[in-house]
């Protein structure tokens, strides 16, 4: 049973990270989230990776088993190094702001998107103190953007979908909150950076699917 839901889990709490530092970052700089913006952050990445998974399941059910187990490697271990290369970028950007920057913001059409996906704490620019439904919205497209490869690739380890929307829900939620109410605890000034940990969790996942 263990080693069923172990897969399920780490997927979970890798596409769920980001939601954590989110949260943390906001509960650091004491913004107010509305509920309309919560059941935003909470709902859309959820509904964003089950349909992901779904759609990944109907399009590798065409291809071989054997092949479809390389497939999914292959985009975990990628999005893995990913997030590690981002977490890499994220630590440089600070750094050496004057240096790095926010390359991805030249691409105008995804200006918002790479902007909040860099730094979710850049959501709230209308009003500070609080976190409206529009903001929750784009950010919650961002948090989801890991999402779409990965659910894909591990829509073999997924038996019942509802269940899987529901597990989506309830580690979206507590991550943001415990990241929430752990940001109320420090300093504005201090934050966390997770990336690299949600990027070696898709990395031993990717692992996990040749076994």
């Amino acid at each position: 049973m263990f080693i069923t839901i172990m897969p399920v889990l780490l997927f979970m709490f890798a596409v769920s990270i980001d939601s954590l530092s989110a949260g943390f970052a906001y509960g650091a700089g004491r913004v107010h989230i509305k509920p309309a913006a919560m059941l935003l952050l909470v709902f859309i990445p959820s509904i964003c990776i089950t349909i992901m998974t779904k759609a990944g399941a109907l399009i590798f059910s065409l291809v071989p088993t054997a092949l479809f187990s390389t497939l999914s490697f292959l985009i975990l271990f990628f999005l893995g190094c990913a997030k590690l290369l981002e977490s890499l970028i994220r630590h440089l950007s600070g750094k050496y702001s004057d240096t790095v920057g926010n390359w991805a913001c030249r691409i105008k059409q995804l200006n918002i998107i790479f902007t909040i996906y860099f730094s979710p704490e850049d959501a709230n620019k209308q009003d500070v103190q609080f976190l409206s439904a529009k903001e929750a919205f784009f950010l919650s497209l961002a948090l989801s953007l890991d999402s779409i490869l990965a659910s894909m690739a591990f829509s073999c380890q997924v038996s019942s979908m509802p269940l899987f929307f529901l597990l989506a829900v309830l580690f979206h939620f507590l991550l943001f909150m415990a990241g929430l109410l752990l940001g109320m605890l420090v300093s504005k000034k201090f934050s966390i950076d997770l990336s690299w940990l949600s990027g070696m969790f898709l990395i031993l996942l990717a692992v996990l699917t040749l076994l």
